[in-house]
């Protein structure tokens, strides 16, 4: 069958400046696809405008949406005008593997994939080119006679080996964040799922508790590749690259004892960075130049309430940890959470400011279909709106009740301009260049990251 995948618009500012990275999510669909005989083309809207690129959906058999929160209404258009010209659409992602009915109850899907897509896709694919039952089709939803039936849910793929590698080959690389630390770079996952389930997070619903992951032979097999096409530094977008301390050793130790000169970035969490100093430095001999961390908040009782199972002493001894291995840190912050004050989120910026990780993202609270946040904010009718538009770290959703819209709003505003428009930070990344001319590229990124704060700003006031 002929089968078209297609990425939605992104619609925040990272996109806006340039930080779009390649859905490797679509490019395992691909992959699955093509393995089982089918033809299939992406689009992916990150990077190309509707407006231009017209598609002929009446050439494809089958057009599959992946969409997250944001994205789905961008999403439904494409899918209602996708059928209006006789294609079958199937929807698939986070946002419709929680709420499964709205692409339907918008005339927008005849199918919806529930959780980890490839092996429901392939299903469905084969059964529509060949006939069969869909209901023995695990993990899909569809409406048969107006009524909305949901098959028997799909199991986690147990070995993540057995799925090839995604089709890169298929997307525009040059439309995509290309570098990192001045080389060219590749998105890689090694894991899938996160036992920590925090509160906010609908991670650990879809991928499951259970952390599973691929083995070193494997992962080293598509850096290899990834290697000889040219690539030499890599982000691992695993929720948690590091959870296991021996598989971490030993990752780092093939690395080393291969010679190789890479660069790499991936998601971790203080406590298991502080509870192993000795890999961190590990991590650092093998290449690794950014983590990422979670550090949400200034105030150990809001770090409770998100169960983050994490403590303000571990955030500095981390962020102190990663310093001394000369590992630049991107930390986050989330501001808003329900029993926090004006004070406790001005703390959180000024622990931000302290602590002064080389990226810092600011985002307000927001409860994403499949977290228990949403669950509860749903069942008290706390949402405010259902406009999937506005649920982008940016916008209040939900009756908070210590902070009005406007106030809650320009706060995170505030963060994001006391942090990046400091002086002295404007100052630093000036001398960096001067005294070494090879960190342009890091200028280019505080650049980048001042436009940003400016389109925030504007936008705000339209």
């Amino acid at each position: 069958m002929r089968v078209l995948l297609i990425d939605p618009p992104t619609k925040n500012y990272y996109s806006e400046v340039g930080l779009n990275l390649m859905p490797l999510g679509i490019g395992y669909l691909a992959a699955m696809l093509e393995q089982a005989g089918h033809s299939v083309s992406v689009t992916d809207y990150q990077t190309e405008s509707i407006d231009e690129k017209k598609i002929k959906f009446k050439d494809f058999d089958l057009v599959g949406i992946s969409s997250d929160t944001p994205r789905f209404n961008s999403a439904v258009q494409i899918g209602q005008k996708a059928r209006s010209e006789g294609a079958k659409v199937v929807f698939g992602g986070y946002h419709t593997s929680f709420l499964d009915e709205e692409p339907f109850t918008k005339g927008a899907a005849d199918f919806v994939i529930k959780g980890e897509g490839e092996h429901t896709l392939v299903n469905l694919v084969d059964m529509l080119e060949h006939g069969g039952d869909l209901s023995r089709i695990k993990g899909l939803a569809y409406k048969p006679n107006g009524l909305l039936h949901r098959n028997e849910p799909a199991e986690l793929i147990k070995n993540l080996d057995e799925l090839p590698i995604p089709k890169r080959e298929l997307f525009e690389a040059d439309h995509y964040l290309s570098t990192f630390e001045g080389r060219r770079m590749a998105t890689i996952v090694t894991s899938r799922g996160c036992p920590y389930d925090c509160y906010f997070c609908a991670s650990s619903r879809l991928a499951g508790l259970k952390w599973r992951t691929r083995s070193l032979d494997s992962v080293f097999s598509e850096l290899d590749y990834l290697l000889r096409n040219g690539h030499s530094s890599f982000i691992f977008i695993d929720d948690n690259f590091t959870l296991n301390y021996r598989r971490t050793i030993d990752f780092c130790d093939e690395v080393i004892s291969r010679k190789w000169d890479i660069r790499w970035w991936c998601f971790s969490r203080v406590d298991t960075l502080v509870r192993h100093p000795e890999m961190v430095k590990k991590m650092a001999d093998a290449g690794a130049s950014t983590v990422f961390l979670g550090l949400e908040s200034a105030d150990q009782d809001i770090l409770n309430n998100y169960q983050k199972r994490i403590t303000l002493e571990q955030q500095e001894q981390a962020v102190k940890l990663l310093r001394e291995n000369n590992i630049r840190i991107y930390g986050s912050f989330i501001l808003g959470e329900l029993h926090e004050n004006s004070k406790m989120v001005k703390k959180t910026i000024r622990l931000a400011i302290r602590l002064k990780p080389e990226t810092c993202q600011f985002s307000l609270l927001t409860p994403y279909p499949g977290s228990r946040l949403f669950q509860q904010l749903d069942k008290s009718q706390q949402l405010t709106t259902r406009d999937w538009d506005l649920y982008d770290g940016l916008h209040l959703v939900f009756k908070n009740p210590n902070f009005q819209v406007n106030h809650l709003e320009r706060l995170v505003r505030t963060a994001y301009r006391r942090y990046y428009m400091r002086l002295s930070n404007i100052i630093k990344a000036l001398k960096e260049v001067v005294i070494r001319p090879t960190q342009i590229k890091k200028l280019v990124d505080y650049i980048r990251t001042i436009v940003f704060i400016s389109r925030l700003i504007n936008h705000s006031k339209s």
